[in-house]
C-alpha cells in the first residue's frame, strides 16, 4: 500500500471530523494510507502576506520539514490549511527571499530543500489512483445525484502559487463525481469567496456572499452542494438558517459522496452531522437505506 505523509489540520480533529474520517477510510479502500505526521501544529489558517514574518512561517515550515520523513508529499484536506501549506513553502524559495530562508532554517536549526510538495486529496484521486481506476471501484453509483462542486477560493487563488486547477473553471472535483456516477452540475460562482473570513465580524456580509452561491446552485438545478473547506461548509450549511431565503439545499464534504460510493461505514460518513438533513435526498435517490 502507497504511504502519503498526512496533515489533517485543527479543524478536522473537531467539527470536520467526517471530512476526516472519511478520506481515511476511501484512501485505503483505494491502496493509498494516508499517515498522519507523528508531530504536527497549527499551520496558521491564514497566510500571512507581511513581509519578515518569520513567526507566522515557522508553524506551516515545521509540518512540511515533518513530512519528509514519510513521503515527498504532504496530503491535506482543509482548503485553507492547503493555501497556507503551499504558499508558504513556494515563497520561502524564490531567490529574492534567500537571506529570509537561513534565518528560518537557523531558527528551526534544521536544513529543508523546500522539495515537499503540498497537494490536496482531490490530486491524490486525480494523479496517484486515477478517474478511471476510481470508477472501477465503486459499489454504489451515484447515478441520479446533481451535484454542484464548490470549490472556494483559497484552493484557486493566488493561482500562480496554488497551480491547483484553472481558477476561472476548474473542473477537478466535478471530474471526481463524474467518475463515482453523479451528474456534475456547473454554476458561474464556483470559485466565489462565502464570506468565511468576515463571518465573526460581519456576519451579514458573509450571509449575503453565501446565499449569492447558494442562489446560483439553486438555479442550475443542483439537488446539493459538496465542498472541501469546513469554513466554507458551515457558512453556506449552517447558515442557511439565517438567509432571506429559504434553499434546504444539502451541503456535503466531497469525501462523504466518495465514501458514500464506496461503502464507507456510515459511522464514518457522519450524515447527522449537518444543519440541513442530506439523507431524505438520498433515500429519494436510491442511495442510502
Amino acid at each position: 500500500m502507497k504511504q502519503i505523509a498526512y496533515y489533517p489540520g485543527c479543524t478536522l480533529y473537531t467539527k470536520s471530523k467526517n471530512l476526516d474520517l472519511c478520506a481515511r477510510e476511501t484512501a485505503q479502500i483505494l491502496g493509498v494510507e494516508l499517515k498522519e505526521l507523528e508531530t504536527w501544529n497549527c499551520c496558521g489558517a491564514i497566510y500571512s502576506t507581511v513581509q519578515d514574518d518569520l513567526a507566522n512561517q515557522v508553524a506551516p515550515i515545521r509540518n512540511l520539514i515533518e513530512a519528509q520523513k514519510i513521503s515527498n508529499k504532504l496530503v491535506t484536506l482543509c482548503a485553507a490549511c492547503y493555501n497556507v501549506l503551499k504558499r508558504s513553502n513556494h515563497n520561502l524559495f524564490l531567490p529574492e527571499n534567500d537571506i529570509y530562508r537561513r534565518r528560518m532554517m537557523n531558527f528551526l536549526d534544521t536544513e529543508y530543500d523546500g522539495k515537499t510538495e503540498t497537494v490536496h486529496y482531490l490530486e491524490v484521486l486525480k494523479n496517484d489512483i486515477g478517474f478511471e481506476n476510481l470508477k472501477t471501484k465503486v459499489k454504489t453509483n451515484l447515478d441520479g445525484l446533481k451535484v454542484a462542486s464548490y470549490y472556494g477560493c483559497l484552493m484557486l487563488r493566488p493561482s500562480d502559487e496554488l497551480n491547483f486547477d484553472d481558477p476561472d473553471n476548474p473542473t477537478m472535483m466535478d471530474d471526481m463525481f463524474a467518475a463515482l456516477g453523479a451528474e456534475p452540475v456547473e454554476f458561474p460562482f464556483k470559485g466565489e469567496c462565502c464570506g468565511g473570513y468576515v463571518l465573526v465580524d460581519k456576519p451579514d456580509v458573509a450571509t449575503r456572499c453565501s446565499q449569492t452561491i447558494l442562489e446560483s446552485i439553486v438555479d442550475a438545478g443542483a439537488d446539493c452542494v459538496a465542498t472541501t473547506c469546513p469554513l466554507c461548509q458551515y457558512n453556506i450549511d449552517n447558515q442557511q438558517k439565517l438567509m432571506s431565503k429559504q434553499f434546504n439545499l444539502p451541503v456535503f464534504y466531497f469525501t462523504q459522496l466518495l465514501g458514500l460510493a464506496l461503502n464507507v461505514d456510515q459511522k464514518i460518513l457522519n450524515l447527522d452531522n449537518h444543519y440541513i438533513d442530506p439523507k431524505p435526498l438520498l433515500k429519494q435517490k436510491g442511495l442510502l437505506k
